[in-house]
Formats: C-alpha cells, structure tokens, sequence
C-alpha cells in the first residue's frame, strides 16, 4: 500500500481550510478504503531537508506555501530525487499572481521564489482548476482535482430557505478579511437597495473585514477563536440560524479567475443557493443553473427579485445541494488522488 507523505504546514502558520479540504479529509478517505497510508509531516523550521522523515514514502505531497524559503525547497527537491521519491506539488490558488494591493501580497512574497522552484521541480503538480491549471502549463505534467467537501464533516441536514418566508431576505456573506476588495465591490448597491428599502434585506457578514462596517442592516460574526480550525469553524458555521441567499462577489483579476468555487459548495452544504459574481471561478455551476449570476450593477436587482421567488430559491439550494454530494464529495476528491498517484 502506498505510502503517501503530506507536507501542507509552513513553519510558523497553522493548518489552512485548503490543506483540510484538498488533502487531510479526501485521503483519510483513501486511506479507510485502503487506498494508501497518510503520513501528515511536522512543518520544519530549517532549510535542511533531513528535519523531514522522508524515508518509507511512496510518494511527497507538498501544498502551497507549506515550503515557505527557496533554500528549503531546493533541499527537499534534491531529498527526494536521492530517494527516487516522485514528489507532488498541489496548489489551489494562483499565490504567484496576488494583486499588488492584496492584503496576503506581503505574507506569501517571502515563498514565491520557493513555490516557483517547486513548480519548475516537481514530477506532478495538481490544480484546483483549469484555469489555474492553463496560467501554469509551462511548467510540465500536471492534474486538475476540483474541491469537494467531506459529507462527515458537514453532518447534519441542510435548513434550505424557506418558501414561504416572508420579511427581510437573510443573506450570508462568508469571506476573510482577505476579501475587503470583494465585499466593496457590491457595499453601494447594497446601501442604494437599503436607501429605496430598509427592510428589503439583511446580511450577515462572517469573518469581519479589516476596518469594521456600520450598517443598520449588517450583522457581523467574529469566528471564535476555537472555531478556527477547520472542522470545528464549520460545525460553528452550521448552528449559525437559517438564511436565504449566500453571497459570492469577486473582483475581476488574475488571481480571482484561478480561485475554486468553494466558498458556492459551502453554501451549498448549508442548503443555500448563491448569488455570485460571472467568471470563471464560478462559470461550471452558473452554466449547470445551479448559482444565479450578478454582474456589476446587477447586484440590488437580483436581491429584489430573489427577495419575491423565495421557492425559486429553494429549489435552487436543494438542486445545488444535491450536485454537492454526487459530484463533488470529499469520496470524488479521494478517488481522483488515487489516480493522481497512479501517474505520479
């Protein structure tokens, strides 16, 4: 049985949802169908590779910026090709073309030259997306795994929107405070919506933004900080009381267009449908009719009219809800790592 080492910690930095989502929860499902052995390796804080227990593996998952300086990754390159270890890379976001005013620029700069080696290096690297996938194509054999979300983790029945529901349509935005440019994107159709209608809606906003909004119609949820992990941030997500529309804006750059539609599948597991920005991010499930699409300036009007088809909504979160788990589960996830290991 294949062994299969898993590097997705940097030194300094706390396992992220990604590492969970793309790696930790799909392979533990492999490794319960007997598909593999999970070796979850420590974060090392030198450069020298021999902090890493490379020996007895099959195979070498390193995740995005897990391997955070270029001395480090010429080291773990040049381990495993001395052991004849095929080595993976697998990354779910273009770290390499954050924007210059991004508030992660400043962090992930130091491991770009690391991540790029690791990129030129690696005997596989594996996307999150085709359009990721496309920016990175130079540099040789690679995988798209799409996410999934694992169905044990998510336990527990959805509450979609109500169809009779009447009062203010509860909207949900979820997003760090990583996506300040995001949220401002739709913040004055929102205050126009709420000008003509104070009571057309609500908005709870979850995971704050970096300087704090005073809206009457905006809620705003701290994640505590034993929810942060990420099993336990979406067992807290879960109690949060029911809403009827998640919100999914992106500004329309590079980095944007290489991100996964994760945050939609969210949604979906809590039995919401989304409202979200056109591109191709978000492009599979708006073609499949499972999301509605809001270009710029469209964002007050598709509120107002979701506000007075609140079954259409319904319809659509159970639709959306139901594609979750047949097409993109934790299960599908697991049995595409089993055919990336096939290649590697």
């Amino acid at each position: 049985m294949l062994r299969i080492g898993v590097l997705a910690q940097a030194p300094d930095g706390p396992l992220t949802s990604s590492a969970w989502i793309r790696l930790l929860l799909p392979l533990r499902r492999l490794e319960q169908q007997g598909g593999c052995v999970l070796v979850q390796l420590e974060p090392a804080a030198t450069d020298d590779a021999s902090a890493f227990e490379l020996a007895g593996l099959d195979r070498l998952i390193v995740q995005r910026a897990a391997c955070p300086s270029l001395a480090m990754a010429e080291a773990l390159v040049q381990a495993c090709r001395q052991r004849h270890l095929p080595l993976i890379l697998d990354l779910d976001d273009a770290l390499f073309s954050l924007p210059a005013d991004h508030p992660e620029r400043e962090r992930y700069a130091p491991a770009i030259p690391a991540l790029e080696h690791l990129l030129a290096a690696a005997d596989l690297r594996v996307f999150s997306t085709a359009t990721l996938a496309a920016q990175c194509q130079q540099f040789g054999p690679q995988a798209v795994l799409a996410n999934g979300l694992d169905a044990e983790a998510w336990a527990g029945p959805a509450r979609f929107p109500r169809g009779e529901a009447e009062g203010p349509l509860q909207l949900l935005y979820m997003g760090s405070r990583t996506h300040d440019a995001d949220l401002a994107l739709i913040l004055p159709e929102l205050d126009a919506l709420a000008g003509r209608n104070p009571d057309a809606f609500r908005l709870t906003l979850v995971g704050g933004v970096s300087q704090p909004l005073q809206r009457p119609w905006l809620h705003t949820l701290e994640v505590p900080l034993e929810a942060r992990r990420y099993p336990r941030f979406v067992r807290w997500l879960r109690r949060l009381p029911r809403h009827d529309l998640g919100l999914a804006p992106l500004v329309a750059n590079p980095f944007n267009a290489a991100k996964s539609d994760v945050k939609l599948l969210d949604y979906a597991a809590l039995g919401l449908p989304a409202l979200c920005s056109p591109g191709p991010a978000y492009q599979e499930l708006l073609t499949a009719g499972l999301a509605l699409p809001a270009e710029p300036g469209q964002w007050a009007e598709q509120i107002g009219w979701a506000a007075g088809h609140r079954r259409r909504l319904r319809r659509l979160a159970q639709a959306a809800h139901g594609y979750l788990w047949e097409q993109r589960s934790a299960e599908r996830l697991a049995q595409g790592w089993g055919e990336v290991f096939a290649l590697a």
